[in-house]
């Protein structure tokens, strides 16, 4: 292993293309960092994103947010998971489960499957996707259904048991109204070794996530949101540090609590 809150050399990463290989390995350095700041240096834990690809998205899409925020993700995972994988769910009017995140694959990856949602309406012949592995997005749909994909996660992490901790970072643009839905997802999901951070992208109405901090009736906190109007101006210092804050808190209150 190495030393202690050191960045750790992922399995494929010398395969990325130089300059990507140069921006993990600084961003990496910046997760020891703050990891070490939250006192949570020697911490391991399973991560998994979850990808808003509801219609209001598609700008953040086009314009590469999206993608750039995936690849400083990759870097989390990368120092927090063993293997340096990442699972990756996709949602808007329905979840879909996208490939592993490897992260030799990282280009490739960000090609194929960072990928906004379609209107079915107006398609009724299904083209044939390009690449097998590729999900459907008129499948996917449009609209807000976050309380979906967090039941799908629940039950994913359920059915594979993990020594280590689990870490959702779930990237939304707003547009929640499914509020009741949600919390009554988040409040069962109180007493299971996870722990959702909640990244607002855009300005827009999060609803119950906002609220969820000063929810009362749960034995741990098992919630972290907070937003910012445009994700690409955040040094990746800052980015870390917010979305890392939390999740070390947690992982003491979980202990404390028999949780983990």
């Amino acid at each position: 292993p190495p030393a202690s809150g050191a960045p750790r050399l992922t399995k494929g990463e010398e395969r990325l293309p130089v300059d990507m290989r140069k921006r993990l390995s600084l961003r990496k350095e910046q997760v020891a960092v703050s990891l070490r700041k939250h006192g949570a240096s020697e911490v391991t834990a399973r991560v998994i994103l979850v990808l808003d690809a509801s219609g209001s998205m598609s700008f953040l899409y086009t314009k590469g947010v999206v993608a750039d925020v995936v690849e400083r993700m990759a870097a989390v995972a990368a120092q927090l998971d063993d293997d340096g994988e990442m699972q990756a769910w996709t949602f808007a009017t329905n979840p879909a489960r996208l490939p592993d995140l490897r992260l030799g694959d990282l280009p490739e990856w960000l090609r194929l499957h960072v990928r906004v949602g379609e209107i079915s309406l107006f398609r009724r012949k299904r083209k044939k996707t390009s690449d097998p592995s590729q999900v459907d997005m008129r499948d996917v749909g449009i609209q807000n259904e976050e309380q979906k994909v967090i039941a799908e996660v629940r039950a994913f992490v359920r059915d594979r048991p993990s020594t280590d901790p689990t870490l959702v970072l779930f990237f939304s643009d707003g547009g929640v109204y499914r509020n009741a839905d949600i919390e009554a997802q988040l409040r069962q999901a109180v007493e299971e070794p996870v722990f959702w951070q909640f990244v607002g992208l855009g300005r827009a109405n999060y609803g119950v996530l906002e609220r969820f901090d000063t929810l009362p009736g749960r034995r741990v906190d098992n919630v972290g949101f907070f937003s910012v109007d445009d994700i690409s101006t955040v040094p990746d210092a800052e980015l870390y540090d917010r979305l890392l804050s939390e999740f070390p808190q947690w992982i003491r209150a979980a202990r404390a609590a028999g949780i983990l």
